[in-house]
């Protein structure tokens, strides 16, 4: 008797605590459920984004509150907020940060699948402007997770565990925007690889969040390891323009700085490495030189394996490297 009393109890508390969770839900604003594990996943899985995508948006959404708010803990909902409104940056990025703040006092009820997914981009795009925690720097959804680029997701936070990358993002790349800024183009010049601020203007080859992974390069490339070294000069030996060294170039456009926004084991960067090199020995420094260089490398590489042609199509699809 005792065991089927126990048992109604239970059956009861659910129901209680079920109705509490949905009411949370449908009254509460998407800050609130942002800022809440569970919440996450409740209204990640109600607008059709589930399983492991769910479980990485959830990590980029803590990764993201916990950057922007300089803390180990997350802040609470009005702390939040109070944080997001003091961003002051370009007109870019108050726009994202205009937006974001108008998604977040949206009721949760309220909220649709593009709202969610705009806010989450929003975010992680904010975090790596304006964040002051952590290891991290934004990738492209789309190069990164197939299954994310489908859902609308533009940007990823990626994580970094190497120790090299750990060092150059949380003690050598400013963390103010414009300051990073100036890093980018006094290491440019310093290393005889074209001047940033004239380079960024006419080829429009760097967006604004793209800036720190780009920083992380430059890092790299004086502070790196020696795998990560070669490699960075690999890279630098596909940037020309003509005759000269160009990092951004309007005849030969790519962003293989982009690489170092994930962790890379040696093998891979021993791999890129040789890859390069080899591109950089096939390319004249002509229009379009580097980029025939590299795809007719890898064209090589996967002959007529199914697989191999398949990823190679993606990668020209996605237009990671290269525009």
């Amino acid at each position: 008797m005792r065991s089927k009393n126990l048992l109604s109890y239970f059956a009861a508390l659910a129901i209680v605590l079920s109705f509490t969770l949905n009411a949370h839900a449908a009254g509460g604003k998407l800050i609130e459920l942002l800022l809440s594990e569970s919440g996450v996943m409740e209204i990640l899985g109600k607008r059709g984004i589930k399983g492991g995508s769910a479980k990485k948006v959830s990590e980029y959404i803590t990764e993201s509150i916990l950057s922007i708010s300089y803390s180990n803990k997350k802040p609470g909902a009005q702390e939040l907020q109070k944080i997001i409104k003091s961003i002051a940056g370009s007109d870019i990025d108050n726009a994202y940060k205009k937006e974001l703040m108008a998604l977040l006092e949206k009721p949760a009820d309220k909220v649709t699948k593009e709202d969610l997914v705009t806010a989450v981009n929003n975010l992680i795009y904010l975090s790596n402007r304006f964040g002051k925690r952590g290891s991290t720097v934004l990738a492209c959804a789309e190069c990164v997770s197939e299954a994310l680029s489908r859902h609308g997701f533009k940007f990823t936070l990626e994580v970094l565990n190497d120790k090299s990358s750990k060092t150059v993002l949380t003690k050598i790349l400013p963390r103010e925007p414009r300051q990073l800024t100036t890093y980018i183009s006094k290491e440019m010049s310093k290393g005889g690889l074209g001047d940033y601020s004239r380079a960024a203007a006419r080829t429009n080859l760097v967006s604004p969040e793209e800036e720190r992974a780009l920083g992380l390069f430059l890092g790299l490339r004086k502070f790196g390891n020696k795998k990560q070294k070669d490699l960075a000069e690999a890279i630098v030996g596909v940037s020309k323009d003509g005759n000269q060294t160009a990092l951004l170039s309007r005849e030969n456009p790519h962003k293989l700085w982009k690489l170092f926004s994930e962790d890379m084991s040696d093998d891979v960067m021993d791999s890129w490495t040789k890859m390069l090199k080899e591109v950089s020995q096939k390319a004249d420094g002509s229009e379009g030189s580097s980029k025939k260089a590299f795809y007719d490398y890898l064209d090589k590489v996967a002959g007529d394996d199914p697989v191999l042609r398949e990823q190679l199509s993606a990668l020209k699809r996605k237009n990671c490297f290269f525009k």
